[in-house]
């Protein structure tokens, strides 16, 4: 995947750029089914003003392969905030990505279930 970029300019002028290079090739497949994973789980989620907040079942495998994908996510989308969430007691998690309307709407466009719940 060498060079393999995503980009989108925002109304500001400001780019929103993805560099799946930043990310070590023997780590692109697991990355993937991590996301994959994130989605077809995903329980629901909300829009803020400037992310997205998802919900997922507070199971133990599921927050470490949020982790794991979150890390190296942070690496090819640098301009995008990360904030996991798992409070004591919950029968639920959050992930929330977002950081500025922009990278909302790159979330909204990349990463959201197509079947809203």
């Amino acid at each position: 995947m060498d060079g393999m970029k995503i980009s989108v300019s925002t109304n500001g002028g400001t780019p929103i750029a993805c560099d799946m290079d930043a990310i070590a090739a023997d780590d692109l497949p697991a990355h993937a089914r991590a996301g994959e994973e994130l989605i077809a789980s995903c329980v629901g989620f909300e829009e803020e003003a400037d992310a997205v907040r998802f919900r997922y079942p507070a199971r133990p495998d599921l927050l470490a392969t949020a982790g794991r994908w979150m890390g190296l996510e942070r690496q090819c989308c640098a301009f995008l905030d990360f904030t996991l969430s798992a409070p004591a007691g919950a029968d639920e998690f959050e992930l929330r990505i977002g950081g500025s309307e922009a990278a909302k709407a790159f979330v909204l466009t990349n990463m959201v279930p197509s079947a809203q719940p």
